[in-house]
């Protein structure tokens, strides 16, 4: 894998020019999050993939969408419907700071909690409890890159009840805590 982000470093100091009036990715932001993932790639492999999806977007002159989650899933047959798809992850993505029920995300898809649970694991591929998670992770991970903030504010701030709940899910979902994850970000 690090062999590819090489390759991708290097394809991206070869590119060609590209005609007057056409933006320009900020070649720096594109090299410095290819350079991150690269750190990463050994320690923490979706933080790193992370940052190459944002040093794709970026090159492609897009906006990049942040998060792994942010792919929209075909239509599922038993899933969501596309709309329902896009105002559940809206919500999700809008209220991660605090409470999400599964009641007010099946409220907002016309559907009963049981049956939204079903669909959104056949669209999403996971419940919508894990989602949530995730998300929550991904939401503390870019705090801890881009602020000095303590662990226990990042944890609120990312909609968990504190640093001891951040701790165990964020440990759950990439093996390490958040203290050394910061830690290994910090040093690479």
């Amino acid at each position: 894998m690090s062999i590819m982000i090489a390759q991708s470093l290097e394809n991206n100091r070869q590119a060609p020019a590209q005609p007057m009036g056409t933006p320009v990715p900020a070649d720096n932001q594109v090299t410095q999050l290819l350079l991150q993932a690269m750190s990463l790639v050994g320690h923490d492999a979706s933080t790193a993939i992370d940052f190459m999806r944002r040093a794709s977007a970026l090159a492609a002159n897009e906006q990049p969408f942040a998060e792994r989650h942010d792919t929209i899933p075909l239509h599922a047959p038993g899933g969501l419907a596309p709309w329902q798809v896009k105002r559940s992850r809206r919500f999700i993505e809008d209220n991660l700071a605090g409470r999400i029920s599964i009641d007010d995300l099946a409220k907002l898809t016309r559907l009963s909690p049981s049956y939204f649970c079903a669909a959104f694991r056949a669209s999403f591929g996971t419940s919508p409890h894990d989602f949530v998670c995730r998300c929550r992770v991904d939401l503390a991970k870019r705090l801890m890159m881009e602020t000095e903030a303590p662990l226990c504010e990042i944890a609120l701030d990312s909609g968990f009840a504190d640093q001891s709940h951040l701790s165990r899910v964020f440990r759950r979902v990439t093996g390490t805590t958040p203290a050394a994850w910061r830690r290994t970000c910090r040093t690479s």
